[in-house]
């Protein structure tokens, strides 16, 4: 009955998009994000997201991702991203002219009609080097167009800042004023903030100082509030696509991390006959975060990449990262991994936001130290960016799949089944499948005096000839030991499937005989694939490095390094419009991690969003069983 609601809810939808549709006018204001053109389309009256899809040709549930809605509703005023459309640029003319051959007509009469060389008709239309016939079509190329596109390619835009005159963006570009002038002949009588001019890329000299920067674009006059602080006019800032890198450049990284490492030494030379010598307190995994990060340094450098890597010991002190951050030489630092805590990472991120340097969150999943720092990488998915991924594996399973949530009472495990019904509403009825699967929802009561009364409610939930599906949204070891067993005490012929958290790995009171009657799956945003070559040649080459084996905190601190330095060398340091996982030259696919950064809003940081689903084989094994799709 829910199915049905659902379609009917769309249906309408879809009905009333038909019947209330307002003209669209394709917007004439665009913005760079991301390394992506959007347009920016302010909404208006009786526009909606179907008329806003037919007339930019884009599906409207990519319209509802890019701007995070969560439902079909627009309002007047609201802006919006749309993907940009080369069908639908500044410049409408068409690509070609369509002429019919009248007779008496020659190659050369058609040049001097279209003002095009003969050469340039007869290849698009090679059919007429044998000559021309009456009534034949033929492709004529706009030559107008081309030769815009072509002058277009000569010049780069610089978006005029407050103090700026002729002089000084002539010197800054190494071209003279008279040249300035003749391109941009209305700053004869002076340039006004916010002006774009055209800047000649032939009279650069070097090609590493040409400053081809992104302008700052109109989205600031379009909605106050609205404000982008990765959009920016900086000197040394070129576009992704023109970044080389040279030998010759070093790039200046700095790595925070607590290794205490006077209390360090101070523990290891007490316990130096030791075969294991004892670390300070919780140091031991940040040390092996250090040795993985070193040992994909050696391995970069290895491929001509050079890097001047410099470490703090943060000591996990605020006061100590506070005057850390006060004594880096911020012009000529490139990129800063670390620190781990979130009090760190705040301060470490205002100073990295104020000098516009790209911040990396090596362990933290705290969203919010995101908010307000569009400058920050944060490698660990939140559990908002887990759900997600849950949502979107479900929503793919048929009508032979039956979908149980069971959750504990509680504020916290509320908020996070109604973001699951939230997603994976988003995912499954916008595509109106027919054989999606319906979820129910089970509170379950720990009370031991209702006890028989959840197990019927379990027996209830639960359907024979189904792959039943039960995902539990908690990490608390005795609330899910008491649902697990209420799940093995179930009907034996019941085909099981659960899905909870990797923290149930380390559970130590989940009845071994569970693993042989129910399947477990864990959502996890790391894996090690040990049957990978390339992990088996990175855990042969660490034991020979360290004589020790590699732990997960050596892999990650190997995958940092590895994707981040590499994202430097082909983008430079400003890679934040760059990253992509579909690029995979930085290698998003890492030995344990996989790298899918996404902006969580417009002048907030980076997320990573990729995390694996992975299953016990009948060997009690983990292995993966499926990706994030974006990395894929």
């Amino acid at each position: 009955m829910k199915k049905i609601v659902l379609l009917l809810f769309f249906s309408i939808e879809i009905i009333q998009f038909g019947f209330s549709q307002v003209p669209v006018k394709i917007s004439d204001q665009t913005v760079i994000l991301n390394n992506k053109k959007f347009y920016l389309h302010k909404v208006k009256k009786g526009q909606t997201l179907y008329s806003l899809s037919k007339a930019y040709k884009v599906d409207q549930q990519e319209i509802i991702r890019i701007n995070k809605l969560s439902n079909f509703e627009i309002k007047s005023g609201q802006l919006l991203k749309i993907p940009y459309s080369k069908e639908y640029n500044n410049d409408t003319s068409p690509d070609f002219f369509y002429h019919k051959v009248i007779q008496g007509e020659t190659l050369f009469s058609l040049s001097q009609k279209y003002y095009v060389g003969v050469e340039e008709i007869i290849e698009t239309n090679p059919v007429v080097k044998y000559g021309l016939k009456t009534g034949q079509i033929l492709k004529i190329p706009n030559s107008f167009k081309k030769k815009r596109e072509t002058e277009n390619k000569k010049y780069l835009l610089y978006t005029v800042e407050k103090g700026n005159t002729l002089f000084s963006i002539a010197k800054r570009y190494n071209v003279s004023v008279d040249e300035l002038i003749k391109l941009n002949p209305e700053a004869a009588n002076g340039i006004k903030p916010d002006q774009v001019l055209k800047i000649p890329k032939t009279y650069h000299n070097n090609k590493e100082q040409i400053n081809d920067s992104i302008p700052i674009d109109t989205i600031n006059k379009l909605q106050k509030g609205l404000n982008d602080p990765l959009y920016f006019t900086e000197e040394g800032i070129t576009p992704c696509n023109q970044f080389e890198y040279s030998k010759n450049k070093t790039f200046e990284v700095v790595l925070l991390l607590p290794l205490f490492i006077e209390n360090n030494l101070h523990y290891i030379s007490s316990y130096y006959k030791e075969k294991d010598p004892m670390f300070y307190k919780n140091t031991k995994r940040f040390i092996e975060l250090y040795e993985g990060f070193l040992f994909a340094l050696q391995k970069l450098k290895q491929q001509g990449l050079s890097v001047n890597l410099k470490v703090y010991d943060t000591e996990n002190d605020s006061i100590k990262t506070e005057s850390i951050m006060q004594s880096l030489n911020y012009p000529n630092i490139d990129l800063i991994i670390g620190p781990v805590y979130s009090k760190n990472i705040r301060i470490a991120s205002k100073y990295a936001t104020k000098h516009h340097i790209n911040l990396v969150s090596p362990l933290s999943k705290n969203l919010s130290l995101l908010k307000n720092n569009p400058f920050v990488f944060q490698v660990i998915p939140s559990t908002e960016a887990r759900i997600n991924n849950i949502s979107k594996y479900l929503s793919k399973h048929n009508d032979s799949t039956n979908l149980v949530i069971i959750y504990k009472n509680s504020g916290e495990q509320l908020k996070w089944v109604n973001k699951f019904k939230e997603d994976y509403t988003l995912y499954d009825s916008l595509h109106l499948q027919p054989d999606t699967s319906i979820f129910k929802i089970i509170q379950y009561d720990t009370d031991i005096k209702v006890a028989n009364e959840q197990q019927e409610k379990i027996n209830r939930a639960l359907k024979q000839k189904y792959k039943n599906i039960i995902y539990i949204p908690s990490d608390n070891e005795v609330f899910v030991t008491q649902v697990i067993d209420k799940l093995f005490a179930a009907n034996d012929s019941l085909d099981l499937e659960i899905i909870g958290s990797d923290k149930w790995i380390n559970f130590q009171n989940i009845n071994s005989a569970v693993f042989n009657r129910i399947s477990f799956n864990f959502i996890s945003p790391l894996f090690v694939n040990y049957n990978s070559p390339d992990v088996k040649k990175f855990i042969v080459n660490f034991r020979t490095v360290y004589k020790t084996e590699p732990s997960f905190f050596a892999f990650q601190g190997y995958d940092i390094a590895y994707y981040f330095l590499n994202t430097l060398r082909k983008y430079g340091r400003i890679f934040q419009f760059c990253v992509s996982a579909k690029d995979a030259f930085p290698n998003h696919r890492g030995l344990i991690s996989n790298f899918n950064f996404e902006r969580i809003n417009t002048t907030g940081g980076f997320e990573n969003k990729s995390s694996f689903i992975l299953k016990f084989n009948d060997t009690f094994q983990l292995e993966n069983k499926t990706l994030n799709e974006k990395t894929e």
